[in-house]
Parts: C-alpha cells; structure tokens; sequence
C-alpha cells in the first residue's frame, strides 16, 4: 500500500485507452463504460481530466470576470482563490464520492471496485471541460442551461454504469440513483454559482 510499485497498473494506458474512455464519458446512455474497465481501471485520465478542469474552470472564470470588468469600465484584480477553491471542489468530489458510494453499496452487498469507482467518477467530470469553454457565453440562462445538461449528462454517465450494480442492491435502489443525480446536478450548480456567475 506504501510503495509506488502498487499503484504503477492504475496509471499503466496509453493515450488511446484515455481517448476512449474520455469518449464513452460524452455519450452517457451506452453504459459499457463499466465493462470496458472492469479488468484495467485507471487513475491516471481521471487525474489529468480533474486537473484539467480545475485549471480550465478557474481560467475561463478569471477571463469572463475580466472581460466584465473591461465593458463596465471597472478596475479588475486577479483571484486566486478561484483556482485553490477549484481544486479542493473537483479533487474533493472525485475522492470522498466515489468513496462513500464505495461504502454504500457494500453496505447493500453490491460492491464495486473503489478503483472502478474513482475511475468511473473521474472521467464523469470530463464534460464539464467543454461545458466551462462555453460559459464565455455572457447569456446567463446560457449558462444555466449549459450547467444543467453538463449535470444530467455526467449524473447519467455514472448511474447508467452503475445500473448492474445498483439494481443488486434491492429496494432501496432509487435512493442509491437519486443520491447520485443529486450530487453530480449540485456539482454542476456550484459550478455555475461560484465560477460563472459574474458580478462586477
């Protein structure tokens, strides 16, 4: 466990391994994604997808705040808490979510790999890269509606392949399904509050 050697096969892919993981991400209804990684999970696209993001979001933020600032002729300072508050969002969510979900379904006797979970929550966030790009929109019910489906896409990513294993757990699956739209639809909805809400 505290050896690198142990965690060498999770960041063990070469690029066309992430590409294809990256584009099952955006189509969220095939719900192979599971199956596909079942024997190699990896860390590795999941980090550089979640570092990505971290520095798109607080860069495009910080470039729409600043290009506010310049219309209304309003002076404009940088803020770093930006990208220190993005990063312990997405770096938080793609660890301690995973994680409890890990604990949930081994609790209803339906476990998942906590890799497989990490994985799977990982690349979950790629479509909120290209959901930031277009936030330069300065149409605010844009924005929303760009947040939004960004939320459902990711939400449906991750329960699709999560189905075999939530619908083992029994009864209480919807909750299970409810609880993971309702996490991925509050990422999206910090997301769009904290970093593509402009006030000047």
């Amino acid at each position: 466990m505290f050896s690198v050697a142990a965690y060498k096969p999770y960041f063990d892919v070469d690029t066309s391994d992430v590409v294809e993981r990256i584009w099952e991400s955006v189509f969220p209804f095939r719900g192979n994604f599971t199956e596909k990684t079942s024997e190699k999970p990896d860390l590795y696209g999941p980090f550089w997808t979640c570092t990505t993001l971290i520095f798109v979001a607080a860069s495009i933020a910080t470039f729409v705040t600043y290009l506010s600032h310049k219309w209304h002729k309003k002076e404009w300072t940088y803020d770093i808490n930006l990208v220190t508050w993005s990063a312990g969002l997405f770096y938080g969510y793609v660890t301690f979510v995973p994680l409890g979900l890990y604990v949930i379904l081994k609790y209803f006797s339906a476990p998942a790999g906590l890799v497989q979970l990490w994985c799977l929550y990982g690349y979950s966030l790629f479509i909120f890269i290209p959901a930031s790009l277009l936030s330069i929109v300065p149409i605010e019910i844009f924005r929303w509606v760009i947040a939004g489906v960004a939320g459902f896409m990711s939400a449906t990513f991750v329960a699709v392949n999560l189905r075999a294993h939530i619908l083992n757990s029994g009864e209480r699956w919807f909750l299970i399904v409810a609880g993971i739209f309702l996490l991925q639809l509050g990422l999206a909805v910090l997301l769009k509050l904290y970093l593509f809400t402009i006030t000047v």
